[in-house]
């Protein structure tokens, strides 16, 4: 058991323990460091070496919500969601959802919903979803995510809408955070919505084959 939860670290790897820990020694870079950015002065943002530092870190801190959400989130993009489920469900048992639980991206529910949608379950996602509304109607990014599952599914009208919903949301957060500095840059997500939106306006819109935007970092995918 990490701490009070209920979920062992997985085996580490010899070869890349030797590793991280070389690079930890050369550069001083914290294991949430390295779960949360990669390696720094390299490319390595791997999902390997990212759980390894972040199994590591959570041995230390493990009450640390926002961690084990990005531990869960890359176990979940590697289609290991019975494990990011597990890690969901001590985080909610042991109210431990992060810093900021009231802010959409520290609520393991919407994780939950991010799970069902990458497991191929887009409508359980929106159900979901739907019954976080009045918890994040005001974040761009929620608008967001139900806008891309009703795109995703041939809705493109109710796609349509939730993207316009989403653009008011964000520049409702634009303006209250005017002057601070966010870290946060909408910019390719705005353009993708204009485009969308111009798009279905000419009659030309298409269904996508995937998803168009991250739910963590509110970008166009590659």
């Amino acid at each position: 058991m990490i701490g009070e939860f209920d979920i062992d670290a997985p085996p580490i790897d010899d070869g890349l323990s030797r590793m991280a820990e070389s690079h930890r020694a050369k550069t001083g870079q914290d294991y949430a460091a390295i779960l949360f950015f990669g390696l720094w002065g390299t490319t390595d943002c791997s999902a390997e070496v990212r759980l390894y530092a972040g199994y590591r870190h959570l041995t230390e801190n493990p009450g640390d919500g926002p961690a084990w959400l990005e531990v869960a989130r890359i176990h979940t993009d590697e289609g290991e969601t019975r494990t990011a489920e597990r890690i969901l469900d001590e985080l909610q048992r042991l109210d431990c959802p992060g810093l900021y639980p009231q802010l959409y991206g520290e609520d393991p529910e919407v994780h939950r919903a991010y799970i069902l949608d990458r497991a191929g379950q887009p409508l359980k996602a929106l159900e979901a979803l739907d019954m976080l509304r009045n918890r994040h109607e005001e974040s761009p990014v929620y608008h967001f995510f139900v806008g891309n599952l009703l795109h995703e599914k041939g809705d493109l009208e109710a796609a349509a809408a939730a993207y316009r919903q989403a653009l008011a949301a964000l520049e409702d957060f634009r303006q209250a955070t005017e002057g601070e500095d966010t870290e946060i840059d909408f910019t390719e997500a705005k353009a993708f919505v204009e485009r969308f939106l111009t798009a279905a306006g000419n009659g030309e819109i298409r269904i996508l084959g995937s998803r168009p935007l991250d739910i963590a970092g509110f970008r166009e995918e590659e």
